[in-house]
């Protein structure tokens, strides 16, 4: 019994887990799966995960945009759970799944650069001003999975197809960074999103199919 127990120790410290961490991991997994299906009870489980991760994320591993972006979540998140209960801002068109025009896309990609590159920047500068702001590590990966978080979660709230692009990549730098910065459970975390994403975008394609289309070109 006691080598059992010993055993789950050296695992749980090989994982970099802590309670939190666990809780969290467990929230986010879920609250994706139910999004990927739909179902609005995603929403808080994701208010759960954003709360821990932005604790962690600034008194942790330092990670300042990160950090940011996880308490951005919560205001966020809540509005996506306002949106969906609501089944759309309009009723112009089914609330169902759709992809953005060819120039409502090119758009999201030119505004996401520079947002990116404004992120980056005003993170240095607000390091150097602010005294209780902790020197950003990785700080350009940061700032990249940081904007496209807030781009693809409003996409989401708008079941907008291009959400789950964007995570993909968001999902695959967010391995990368957590495993630099010794916390292989969250690089665990970002790596079932990775499948969860392509589930979801399985599971929202078939809802495109499977739905009656509005004749008008998606502007929104």
């Amino acid at each position: 019994m006691e080598n059992n127990f010993l055993a789950t120790i050296e695992w749980l410290q090989l994982l970099g887990s802590t309670p939190l961490e666990i809780l969290a991991t467990v929230s986010a997994i879920l609250g994706v799966l139910l999004i990927a299906r739909q179902n609005i009870l995603g929403w808080p489980l994701g208010i759960l995960w954003a709360s821990i991760s932005a604790w962690l994320a600034i008194t942790e591993w330092q990670l300042v945009s990160d950090g940011i972006l996880y308490l951005s979540y919560i205001p966020i998140q809540l509005y996506c759970w306002w949106v969906w209960l609501k089944g759309g801002v309009t009723q112009a068109q089914p609330f169902v799944p759709q992809w953005l025009s060819g120039q409502r896309q090119l758009l999201l990609i030119t505004g996401a650069i520079i947002c990116i590159t404004a992120w980056g920047q005003g993170i240095t500068v607000l390091a150097d001003k602010v005294s209780w702001i902790p020197q950003p590590s990785l700080l350009w990966l940061d700032a990249i999975t940081t904007v496209l978080s807030f781009f693809a979660q409003f996409l989401q709230a708008r079941k907008r197809m291009e959400n789950w692009v964007i995570w993909t990549i968001v999902n695959v730098l967010g391995i990368y960074i957590y495993w630099l910065k010794g916390s292989p459970i969250y690089s665990l975390q970002y790596g079932i999103f990775l499948l969860l994403g392509v589930y979801g975008w399985i599971q929202w394609h078939r809802s495109c199919q499977s739905k009656p289309q509005s004749s008008t070109p998606v502007n929104s």
